[in-house]
């Protein structure tokens, strides 16, 4: 699930490489947001995730999610029917960090330098990006719907984003993959973070297992 958490951040990034035949006005602003996402003073933003399949909801979860240059922090909270999951991680600089509670005794694994996630279960292959996008602007957002996916093989057929005209900041994403649909929307924005915003404080688990990797 993690490059799906991470989406909001890097679909930018991910879409502008393979921008050939996308429209200039499209890659402006994208490339206005992914600088905006991208704060060298810090951001953290507050997002609401939605995935349901047909008329059923099979989760609601709400993420809060910060970076500062190499660093990050994310925190998310799962809720599947009767089941609240969170899941706590970052990486400060030096060390990489994971707290998992699964409503139970928490579990914390430290190890140095970055580490990087691979997808466990996304399958939402956005590698090669869209071949095709039009964009509007309506109630100060532009709505862009990107569709013609380079990857054939893709899961995802069409992505929808919706990008604040004033500031640049992604609002909303909308997608779907093997008949699941995922609404994502941001909901807050803080700019300016100070480092140890994305350290471990032990103190607040005295009484988890620590995994040192």
């Amino acid at each position: 699930m993690k490059k799906i958490l991470l989406l909001a951040v890097t679909l930018v990034a991910v879409v502008t490489g393979a921008m050939a035949q996308i429209p200039a006005e499209v890659t402006a602003v994208m490339d206005k947001c992914h600088a905006a996402m991208d704060n060298p003073n810090g951001l953290e933003y507050t997002m609401d995730m939605k995935v349901a399949m047909g008329p059923v909801t099979l989760t609601n979860s709400q993420m809060v999610m910060g970076s500062k240059g190499e660093m990050n922090r994310s925190s998310v909270t799962f809720k599947v029917l009767d089941h609240s999951m969170t899941f706590l991680s970052g990486f400060d600089g030096n060390e990489s960090w994971e707290v998992q509670n699964y409503g139970k005794q928490d579990t914390i694994r430290i190890s140095k330098g970055k580490k990087d996630k691979d997808n466990d279960g996304a399958d939402l292959d956005l590698a090669k990006g869209f071949r095709k996008a039009k964009m509007k602007l309506k109630d100060g957002y532009y709505e862009i719907d990107f569709s013609d996916p380079a990857d054939k093989k893709s899961e995802m057929k069409k992505l929808a984003l919706k990008i604040s005209a004033k500031n640049y900041y992604l609002r909303e994403m909308r997608t779907s993959a093997k008949g699941a649909r995922v609404v994502m929307t941001i909901t807050k924005v803080k700019v300016g973070l100070p480092d140890n915003y994305f350290k471990l404080d032990l103190g607040k688990y005295p009484n988890a297992v620590v995994v040192r990797e």
